[in-house]
């Protein structure tokens, strides 16, 4: 649901600002989606930030970063470029960033939690319906993703 709504704002302002903001939203997610990790849990060409805290972690995501900087800007009346331009980046970075990844909502993370996280979005990219196509298909009974990755991280 949240997904439907974020796609049908950015899809409203897309049409409100015009041709020239829909081609520079569409620009900038195909470059996002470049940049980014495949999966969530990976590493893409631009690495992640996040920031140790403690026993916690602070996963600072591309769309939050977006969200921030595109925020403070168009409050301040700041735009690099034409504001259609500039808002159809910043909104296809965010809109990228919550779309095409199921952890976008995980900012803070204890640092145990952090690993098995990424060892679950590791299995369950291995055993996604597009690494199946060769025929192999996990046993009836056989463990569930979660079940191996809580056994490998403890």
């Amino acid at each position: 649901m949240k997904k439907k709504l974020v796609l049908i704002s950015m899809i409203a302002v897309c049409v409100v600002l015009g041709v020239l903001c829909y081609k520079a939203w569409l620009i900038a997610f195909v470059a996002t989606k470049f940049l980014s990790g495949r999966t969530e849990g990976r590493q893409g060409i631009v690495r992640s930030i996040i920031i140790p805290w403690r026993s916690y972690r602070l996963h600072l995501h591309h769309w939050l970063l977006a969200l921030m900087v595109g925020g403070v800007f168009a409050f301040r009346g700041i735009y690099i470029v034409t504001p259609e331009v500039f808002l159809g980046v910043f909104s296809a970075a965010i809109f990228q960033g919550i779309y095409c990844y199921g952890d976008w909502h995980r900012i803070i993370m204890k640092k145990g939690q952090a690993a098995r996280s990424q060892a679950l979005a590791a299995v369950n990219s291995a055993l996604s319906p597009a690494s199946m196509e060769g025929g192999h298909v996990p046993a009836p009974g056989a463990e569930s993703p979660q079940e191996c990755c809580a056994q490998a991280t403890h």
